[in-house]
């Protein structure tokens, strides 16, 4: 319905109406109210929640005030229809009130539960403005009645008000069940109070404002003053019994009450005066059962002792704690606990009662069993591992440690307990010192991590012992708490470090006898080469050339053994200095050019001009690229290419090399064993190939000195790429490349009949 302007002025066209003085009562009983309620405990939720219910009532009653001083229809339409802002949102409110009242307001957690108590107010809110649903909003139905206009009863009015009464009978219903489970007296009331105060608009108000307008007859609409009623009578139970204001004596009952101790008082006779639920609970006696009866009735264990031990120093004024008793339930079993007893004392100082407050130990003591049970099952394990085991604080003070360990390091248990173990031993990762505080972490941790692993460690006691260990160092995710930093196992490797270094030395004494007389043979068999070539027939000069061959072999073998050699025993240095890099790349190409072009494969470099200079061994490094080179054309068939490429990559500041060939490939099971010693790809790459399957190992070494880190991507059947990185010279200027002469290495090698040979020999 659309108002005119002229219509809008009558809006405010009020005349005097007696029956509208029952609206402005309530108005002010409710405003009266509302600030008793906010002055004496509107810090508490429940009464805050009131508040709100006041505030419906008051909106209610300022609307139907105006409505019944309306002198048109016109202005009793709309602040009838605006009325709806009070009495549309009292039941939902009032229903949270009880809610809140009865200790179930954990239900408004649910949003399901909030969209079904306001969701309706807010529609029917809705309805209620913009169409005639609700409220009949045709004024040419109005009349005028003796406490103001009344319009014929709109089509859902009765839904709108069935659901308002609704939620008021189902705070009714939730009062009445909650007066018939409480059995505290006073509570008792106070809810009966509500209980009246809410049924007053249900009965009432439901007959006046809804009832009986839906049925035609109209009588004085007195919802309004009845449930003004209704929020005197609670506002009276609130105030009154302070029902919402925190009692401290009810406190400490309910603390008593909910004490997970047993809580026993007696007199200075002896006999029991209170007791609280955790005893009915604990010992299965009910409260008159024990009340009146002497204390040692539920004491296992002779009361002269108990006595003495206990009660005569209470009757002395101590106050006593942690004290294992034995109390006995009802069946006639056992229950320990840990008994604190205290003296009453009245306002003279004379002592008119004991209060004992026993805790059932009975689990702890299972639990303190469990975990002896266990620690001990841990001891013996770890005194039965073969490894040495340490655990360390975070200050690297060890805390314990087992045999093995003990006999490991020479050490008695005094020697270590107690002791910072960086202080009685030194341990070396090659010739660096590494300490033990480095191997713990001082973060949280959320679980159970290894935090380092070490191998080939060197350990020295102070008296001299070396050891030789593997290391694995882990955190418990507790350990903050039990302040444990660190378990160590130590696996003594001394024995196959000894073995080891006799095999190396083996290999070298060998590797080193074998040279020189392979020098002379190889010298020989140069000099027939040259001096009898006319002499000897075909077949006599291919078997010179073989055995040649099988010498020059024998020697690259005997090469690689040695290099391994000086690897594995820390001998091999780097002597690194600046070179320009592109000329290292040409010089492998020119050495490798003639051996490619007879095989017809494409030897390709593929770099920049500019690449900085790289700081490398260049006799080690010439050996990696020969090897990498050597191996690409070997495994590439006629036809094929070998590229050499190089790119500065400059957020590591390092090189990256990369030699590609479209040989064979490799297959994916080999690539994790192909750095490792002595390994060769069987099938069809091993054709042909002489090779000791050291080269890869040694080239491996080699780069992880020169702190770089080697690789190789392959498919079978297409090819393969290694590549290597080493680090870029940071002080050195930019070599230009001058030509393949310019930077001549100690030695280059060559890959001749499968043969790693030195250039220009």
């Amino acid at each position: 319905m659309i108002i005119s302007t002229a219509e809008i002025s009558t809006l405010f066209d009020f005349t005097f109406n007696p029956w509208a003085l029952f609206s402005v009562w309530s108005v002010i009983v409710n405003t009266i109210l509302l600030y008793f309620i906010v002055t004496k405990g509107f810090q508490v939720a429940a009464n805050r929640w009131f508040a709100l219910v006041i505030l419906s009532l008051i909106t209610w009653g300022l609307f139907e005030s105006l409505d019944r001083f309306s002198a048109t229809p016109v202005g009793s339409d709309f602040w009838g229809v605006g009325g709806m802002m009070g009495w549309g949102f009292v039941g939902p409110l009032f229903l949270g009130f009880t809610l809140l009242y009865i200790g179930k307001d954990k239900i408004f957690s649910s949003l399901w539960v909030q969209l079904l108590m306001y969701g309706p107010a807010f529609i029917f809110l809705f309805l209620g403005w913009t169409t005639g649903l609700i409220n009949n909003r045709t004024i040419a139905s109005a009349e005028k009645l003796f406490y103001g206009w009344e319009t014929p009863s709109a089509p859902y009015f009765w839904l709108a008000t069935g659901w308002l009464i609704g939620l008021l009978i189902t705070s009714l219903y939730l009062l009445v069940r909650h007066w018939m489970s409480v059995k505290d007296p006073i509570k008792k009331k106070q809810t009966t109070f509500f209980i009246i105060a809410v049924s007053i608009p249900v009965i009432f108000g439901s007959i006046t404002n809804a009832l009986l307008p839906i049925l035609g007859i109209q009588i004085f609409p007195a919802a309004v003053l009845l449930t003004s009623v209704m929020s005197l009578i609670i506002t009276y139970s609130i105030l009154r019994y302070k029902l919402f204001v925190i009692n401290p004596a009810t406190v400490v009952t309910n603390i008593v009450d909910t004490m997970n101790e047993m809580l026993i008082v007696f007199n200075p006779n002896h006999i029991i005066q209170f007791t609280n639920r955790a005893v009915e609970s604990a010992l299965g006696y009910e409260k008159n059962e024990l009340v009146g009866e002497p204390f040692k009735k539920i004491l296992r264990g002779p009361w002269v002792t108990l006595h003495d031990k206990i009660f005569k120093q209470v009757h002395e004024g101590k106050t006593l704690s942690g004290i294992d008793l034995e109390l006995i339930s009802s069946k006639g079993e056992g229950i320990p606990v840990s008994l604190s007893a205290s003296p009453l004392r009245d306002k003279r100082g004379g002592i008119f009662g004991i209060v004992g407050v026993a805790t059932d130990i009975s689990k702890i003591r299972d639990l303190f069993a469990d975990i002896t049970a266990e620690r001990n099952k841990l001891t013996t394990t770890i005194e039965s591992i073969a490894d040495g085991v340490l655990a360390l604080d975070y200050d690297g003070v060890v805390i314990t440690i087992n045999p093995a360990a003990l006999r490991m390091f020479g050490f008695s248990m005094k020697d270590v307990i107690g002791k910072k173990i960086d202080d009685i031993v030194k341990m070396f990762e090659g010739d660096k010192r590494l300490l033990f505080s480095q191997l713990i972490t001082k973060k949280r941790l959320t679980k159970d991590t290894i935090i380092s692993q070490k191998e080939n460690l060197k350990i020295i006691t102070t008296f001299g012992k070396q050891v030789y260990v593997n290391l694995t160092s882990s955190a418990i995710k507790e350990g903050l708490e039990v302040g444990l930093g660190a378990i160590i196992t130590v696996t003594d490797i001394s024995g196959e470090k000894e073995l080891e270094e006799m095999k190396l030395d083996f290999v070298s004494m060998a590797a080193h006898e074998l040279r020189t007389p392979l020098t002379a043979i190889r010298g020989y068999l140069s000099v027939l080469q040259e001096e009898l070539t006319k002499a000897l027939s075909k077949e006599q000069q291919s078997f010179l050339d073989k055995a040649f061959i099988s010498s020059s072999q024998l020697a690259a073998l005997v090469e690689n053994l040695l290099s391994v050699s000086k690897i594995e025993r820390g001998a091999m240095k780097i002597e690194a200095e600046a070179q320009n890099w592109k000329v290292s790349l040409q010089e492998i190409i020119t050495n490798f050019s003639p051996l490619a072009k007879e095989k017809d494969i494409k030897l390709i470099l593929n770099c920049p001009d500019n690449l900085p200079p790289v700081m490398v061994d260049k006799f080690r490094i010439s050996e990696v690229l020969s090897n990498l080179v050597g191996n690409a054309l070997n495994y590439t068939n006629a036809g094929g290419s070998v590229e050499i490429s190089a790119e500065y990559d400059k957020g590591k500041k390092m090189m990256v090399t990369r030699i590609k060939d479209t040989g064979q490939g490799i297959p994916e099971s080999a690539i994790t064993h192909l750095f490792t010693k002595f390994f060769r790809v069987s099938g069809v790459l091993e054709q042909g190939s002489k090779g000791t399957g050291l080269g890869l190992y040694i080239s491996k070494a080699i780069i992880t000195m020169h702190k770089g880190d080697i690789k190789v991507e392959s498919t079978l059947g297409k090819g393969s790429t290694f590549s290597f990185t080493i680090p870029v010279s940071t002080n050195a200027k930019a070599l230009k490349p001058t030509g393949t002469g310019s930077i001549v290495p100690k030695r280059v090698f060559v890959r001749k009949n499968n043969v790693l040979e030195a250039a220009g020999k």
